[in-house]
């Protein structure tokens, strides 16, 4: 049944056409044929289905010229290309996955040296204590104090520094067309304890070409709803990045090393453990903020992490490069603790817990005192050079802009009556 039927179906077709093609090349090609016979061929059945077929196709390339889908060309007819883009990436996600190649290569998995790589009987991986920024060719690495605290508090920050004994294994790209990888050991060129920043150099072997330093950008310039890329190694899978936008500026939190932090970038990309101390950059590639903590009461993602702006990072990277040490400005006094201002109805500023003997504010502020009446609320700022201080977060922030060696006008609070003091900062 099957080679009866079908067989000639399919064939038939083509065992008509392909004769009267090939006589209408050999009639309009010969110079012997009379005007009789060719009068003839084109009067053949044949030939006018050929010719309504080619006006057909022809009105469609037509139609399809007309349309932008196909560009005319001087050859013979062709069937249109059709070209699938369904997997093609969108502008902006080429521009991510452009960001990503060129970043990755300045993103760094951090070790605590200290801890065994494998856990014992396991097998298993360590996984890495965080993340980290190449900020040199050098081998400077910046991260998060709180990465590799244990290790640094074991010994201290002084002789960790002086020591040059390393402390974490850093792990960087070396080479940009292979993407090869080392681990490398590191030691503490300097810290930042207060605020939660930790500056390393890798110890570099022969084979070692060249690092590839990250771009900082000016923070200043983001704005809230700048799209934002988060790259690090959330526990401990490395190379990985999200997508966020920052949520708010001039947050405030507690870092992990029980520090203040102001002014810091509230991020919504997805941020976990192990991302602490990767980059946050622009669409640009620069990176304008740390990743330093997140706000959660799982352990994990919330969709709120805090980073520190890379103008911030920056100026204490650099000054612990040329000086070994943050050079900080300071007004010599002690906030006092939330519970201590609440008790005290103190609501907004800050309250002055103590003055620091012999610092700038000594003799001109005034702390929390006992009198023949019980405690005595100490001064409480309220502004810094004509801008409000709320907490201590304002306060930072404030200073944070300044100079040691800088006046500024410490406006103060006290007994339901204000005053205006010049404190000239010195070192913190």
């Amino acid at each position: 049944m099957t080679r009866s039927t079908l067989a000639p179906r399919r064939i038939q077709p083509a065992r008509c056409i392909r004769p009267h093609r090939r006589a209408n090349v050999r009639a309009s090609s010969s110079s012997s044929s009379s005007s009789s016979s060719s009068s003839s061929s084109a009067n053949h059945p044949a030939n006018h289905h050929h010719l309504l077929r080619r006006l057909v196709a022809t009105t469609l390339l037509s139609l399809a010229v007309a349309s932008g889908l196909v560009v005319p060309s001087s050859t013979a007819l062709v069937d249109p290309v059709v070209v699938d883009t369904s997997s093609a990436l969108s502008l902006e996600d080429q521009r991510i996955a452009d960001v990503y190649k060129k970043v990755d290569l300045s993103v760094a998995t951090i070790f605590d040296a200290t801890v065994a790589g494998q856990l014992a009987g396991t097998g298993a991986k360590q996984e890495g204590n965080g993340s980290g920024i190449v900020y040199d060719t050098r081998g400077t690495v910046v991260t998060n104090y709180h990465v590799l605290a244990k290790a640094v508090d074991a010994v201290g920050v002084p002789k960790a520094v002086q020591s040059k004994t390393p402390v974490a294994r850093v792990v960087v790209t070396v080479d940009a067309a292979t993407r090869r990888q080392v681990a490398l050991p590191a030691y503490v060129v300097g810290a930042d304890k207060a605020r939660d920043l930790l500056v390393l150099r890798c110890l570099t072997p022969d084979d070692v070409v060249k690092f590839f330093p990250a771009r900082f950008g000016n923070s200043s310039e983001m704005r809230v709803g700048s799209t934002v890329l988060s790259l690090g190694s959330p526990f401990g899978f490395e190379h990985s990045m999200t997508k966020g936008i920052i949520s708010a500026k001039n947050r405030g939190f507690q870092s992990y090393t029980d520090s203040t932090i102001s002014g810091a970038f509230q991020i919504d990309a997805a941020t976990n453990p192990g991302n602490s101390g990767g980059p946050v950059v622009d669409l640009d590639g620069e990176v304008m903020a740390v990743n330093t903590a997140i706000f959660t009461n799982t352990g994990v993602s919330s969709r709120i992490g805090f980073a520190i702006p890379s103008n911030s990072v920056s100026k204490v990277v650099d000054e612990i490069l040329e000086f070994g040490e943050v050079r900080r400005a300071s007004l010599g006094i002690k906030p006092a603790a939330d519970n201590v201002k609440n008790s005290l109805n103190v609501q907004d500023g800050v309250l002055i817990q103590s003055v620091d003997k012999g610092g700038p504010s000594d003799g001109k502020l005034s702390g929390i005192s006992r009198g023949v009446g019980g405690i005595v609320p100490g001064d409480v700022i309220v502004k810094i050079d004509g801008k409000d201080v709320r907490n201590i977060f304002d306060l930072s922030q404030r200073l944070e802009a300044r100079q040691i060696g800088d006046t500024v006008d410490v406006t103060v609070a006290a007994g339901g009556t204000s005053k205006v003091v010049q404190v000239v900062l010195a070192k913190e």
